[in-house]
């Protein structure tokens, strides 16, 4: 019943009072002047509701625009996030904590003392976020010591999205570049991307890279350019090397089943780096290396099983190659094929005519995987997305479960370029790998490699390599 309702109900009940009398056996017509002054306070009670419901009405409104004009918090997936009430301005605190343990059992001709233990792999923090609408932001520093060089800066970039499907970034980045690296690290299916992926992109990609890029992505393809410099952790150089790279990606399936997609990517490094002022013709003391750990680094060991060494007196190197990727329901594949090498300088170190060959080498991996608890590793353009468990562990449910293997080959030998010796050899590995997605923020991986490099001398040398990690994210 209404306040309106009520009072008029307690007026009516007034009114038989007063008809009533003191006496409940006499009986009285009202009054004209009784039903007046009765009238005459329903009105009034009737005009002190109307100010009551304006007064609330007012009060409400205010209240609203009070909360309107407020800044949204929300802690989506645990990351807290801040967005002002225009949706003008936001920013988002991230982090990233990768933490492994691994042991080898060294095969035949493996004669390195490894060493077994933990790894601090990846310890982000940061901030990112837009301002005035179309600026976006990221600031982001790694705390893990796992390069040897202590902390460093992981991502301090602006971009610019006011085009529609276009973004124009600059400062330290992570480039779009290769299927594999273009995924987030918590995101791929094994603990490190296949070694020939990290040589690649080690030329003028990976983190912490210096540089400038344009980003055109839309439902079924990526198309971006980069100009880059060094790493933030480089130190001890003379000139900056300068970098060109590219990658396009296309997605031509695409469905409620799942998806396919092929990329290229491709980089020229145009001025290598250089460690010191050259002195005369054929002395610029500019080289790069290539060679990557076989498929894990954990406990500290450095020793990659295959490497060329310094390459030195170049005048610039490159690398190109393609990608596929597929997902249908659970099921998974990718695969990618890469060329890289480098071109020398016309004069040796001591400023004789160069003979040998440009030295040149290529690698490829293929892998897939399956979703046992039925969610989907889904196929982008260009990337990966992560897998999202549809009942997180707490929830009712034991999270998502995932195994993947992988075969990967890298051949760093070229004797028409002079690179043969003793630590070069083709290498392949064979990686095992468990993923158990307790939550959308925390994952266990399992992985096993089996790995064997062919030398050039014919020694065959083999070693096996497990390790876990456990890895936050929000």
């Amino acid at each position: 019943m209404s306040l309106k309702s009520n009072l008029l109900a307690g007026a009516a009940v007034g009114a038989a009072i007063l008809v009533a009398g003191p006496a409940a056996a006499q009986t009285a017509a009202p009054s004209q002047a009784q039903i007046d002054t009765l009238s005459q306070q329903i009105q009034a009670l009737q005009s002190q509701l109307t100010s009551l419901k304006d007064s609330v009405a007012k009060d409400s409104a205010a209240t609203k625009k009070t909360l309107e004009a407020m800044p949204r918090v929300t802690a989506d997936g645990g990351r807290i996030r801040i967005q002002s009430a225009d949706k003008k301005f936001d920013a988002a605190i991230r982090a990233r904590i990768h933490m492994d343990y691994g042991f080898f059992n060294a095969g035949k001709n493996f004669t390195t003392d490894a060493t077994d233990g933990f790894q601090m792999r990846r310890a982000f923090l940061g901030v990112a976020g837009k301002v005035y609408t179309d600026w976006a932001y990221e600031f982001t520093a790694n705390f893990a010591d796992n390069r040897g060089g202590g902390s460093q800066i992981q991502a301090a970039n602006i971009a610019y999205t006011g085009f529609k499907d276009w973004t124009i970034i600059g400062g330290v980045l992570q480039p779009k570049f290769t299927l594999d690296d273009s995924t987030s690290s918590n995101d791929i299916a094994f603990m490190e991307r296949a070694p020939v992926g990290n040589i690649v992109v080690g030329i003028g990609g990976s983190d912490s890279r210096t540089g400038v890029g344009i980003i055109n992505k839309g439902e079924s393809h990526i198309l971006a350019a980069y100009v880059t410099g060094n790493a933030t952790n480089t130190s001890g150089t003379i000139d900056d090397q300068v970098n060109i790279l590219g990658r396009a990606a296309y997605a031509f399936w695409q469905s409620n089943e799942g998806a396919a997609g092929i990329g290229v990517s491709g980089v020229y490094q145009t001025s290598p780096q250089a460690t010191a002022r050259p002195v005369a013709a054929g002395t610029a003391t500019t080289s790069i290396s290539f060679g990557d750990r076989p498929g894990l680094r954990v406990g500290g060991n450095r020793t990659s099983l295959t490497s060329t060494g310094a390459i030195n007196q170049i005048d610039g190197a490159y690398a190109y190659g393609a990608d596929l990727g597929v997902n249908f329901k659970s099921f998974w594949a990718a695969a990618e094929y890469y060329n890289f090498g480098a071109k020398y300088d016309d004069y040796t170190a001591t400023g004789a005519a160069q003979t040998l060959a440009d030295p040149e080498f290529s690698g490829y991996y293929v892998s897939a995987g399956y979703i046992l608890t039925g969610e989907r590793r889904n196929y982008t353009p260009g990337e990966w997305a992560g897998v999202k468990p549809a009942w997180p562990v707490g929830q009712n449910g034991f999270g998502a479960w995932e195994v993947a293997t992988r075969f990967s080959q890298v051949d760093l030998i070229d004797r028409a370029g002079g690179i043969a010796g003793t630590g070069t050899g083709k290498e392949t590995n064979w990686t095992l790998g468990v993923n158990w997605y307790v939550n959308p923020a925390i994952r266990f991986m399992l992985n096993h490699v089996m790995s064997e490099t062919k030398r050039p001398n014919g020694t065959d040398v083999e070693l096996d390599i497990t390790a876990v990690r456990m890895q936050f994210q929000f």
